[in-house]
């Protein structure tokens, strides 16, 4: 299969933005005293379908924005990321336009009696994953290590640690994973300090600084059954989508007189509104598990959503369709921007916002 070149992608679906709609954009945001805009992000998880992720960066990239803090869970994780340490969106796109999904992240099952097949479908068959698991005394069908090797080699040296990202001048990277040994969610890096042995406040200086993003982010898309789960001190981690899969809440602040500085948006994947069947026992704990990791991200949506969340349509694709073909990227990507550029124009408001959130402009 050829490489996927997101270029060509964007020159044939004709994905760009006129001065008239940059400016009716920058129009709607706050504008820092010197001259720019900046904008917080939280990128939902949901596997491969984070391929969208990539369209909506391009989008963002053309109004001109610049991020500041940005977080996420499993593929939201990864995108966050990326975007931190400040690769540039042509990188980027050179980098997951090159990429294989399958050969690059699945080349190492745990077992050879793991026969699976296909991944696309393998969540959709929990039950399957679990006797299969059992039969080969597994804990996952593949290892997160080459993930992890992946990623180091894309970050380098310039985001080794949180650490690197502390000294830049108002940037965060916030990364979601799940306990589940205590039944607790984590926040990485800031639950470390009073939670992993040896991340600990120590003489005044903040240690959870020092753990490395790439473990970071390998815990938080750690879909269980499907990889291989990590270890925090004693406790197992899994994928943080378990628990809060869309964050929106992360970087949200409450003062009745200091409005944020900048908005933050949300970047959502998920296809909602899709009635689970029901037919035997083994629908209901698939069931249970989708209701489980959705259930509480979308009851904060619909009270929280505040007229600032993007949602990019990636029905038809499964979050574990590692072999992705080229048209399907072709699809995720020109969702992405398509539908980041049609909320810029048409919904988004930062005076809506702003009284959504219960400030009265007039006393700003």
């Amino acid at each position: 299969m050829p490489i996927w070149d997101p270029v060509k992608t964007r020159a044939k679906a004709e994905l760009s933005l006129t001065d008239a709609e940059r400016s009716a954009i920058l129009a709607k945001l706050p504008q820092r005293e010197d001259g720019t805009y900046c904008a917080d992000a939280i990128f939902e998880g949901g596997g491969v379908k984070g391929t969208a992720f990539l369209g909506a960066l391009r989008c963002f990239n053309d109004v001109g924005i610049q991020w500041k803090k940005v977080a996420g869970t499993s593929a939201g994780a990864i995108t966050a990321t990326l975007v931190v340490a400040d690769l540039g969106i042509d990188t980027l796109e050179q980098i997951i336009g090159g990429l294989d999904y399958l050969a690059a992240f699945l080349p190492q099952k745990t077992s050879p009696f793991i026969l699976n097949g296909d991944p696309k479908d393998d969540l959709d068959k929990p039950i399957g994953m679990i006797l299969g698991l059992l039969t080969n005394q597994k804990l996952g069908q593949y290892s997160t290590d080459p993930f992890k090797r992946w990623l180091q080699d894309v970050l380098g040296d310039r985001l080794r640690t949180f650490k690197d990202i502390a000294w830049r001048d108002g940037r965060a990277l916030k990364v979601v994973v799940s306990d589940i040994s205590l039944g607790e969610m984590l926040v990485l890096p800031d639950d470390l300090n009073r939670r992993i042995q040896g991340y600990r406040v120590q003489d005044g200086l903040d240690r959870s600084l020092e753990f490395e993003v790439a473990e970071a982010v390998r815990l938080s898309m750690s879909i269980p059954f499907f990889f291989t789960p990590g270890k925090l001190g004693d406790s197992t981690i899994v994928d943080g989508g378990i628990l809060s899969n869309f964050p929106l809440w992360l970087f949200d602040v409450t003062s009745p007189n200091q409005p944020p500085r900048w908005p933050t948006f949300g970047l959502r994947l998920s296809e909602d509104g899709q009635r689970q069947k029901i037919g035997n026992a083994i629908d209901i704990f698939s069931a249970l598990l989708q209701t489980a990791m959705k259930a509480s991200d979308r009851y904060h949506l619909q009270r929280n959503g505040q007229g600032r969340v993007i949602h990019i349509n990636t029905e038809g694709v499964s979050a574990t369709e590692f072999n992705l073909s080229n048209e399907t990227k072709d699809y995720l990507y020109i969702n992405g921007y398509r539908d980041t550029k049609k909320f810029l124009l048409e919904e988004w408001s930062w005076d809506r916002h702003l009284k959504l959130r219960g400030y009265d402009l007039a006393s700003i």
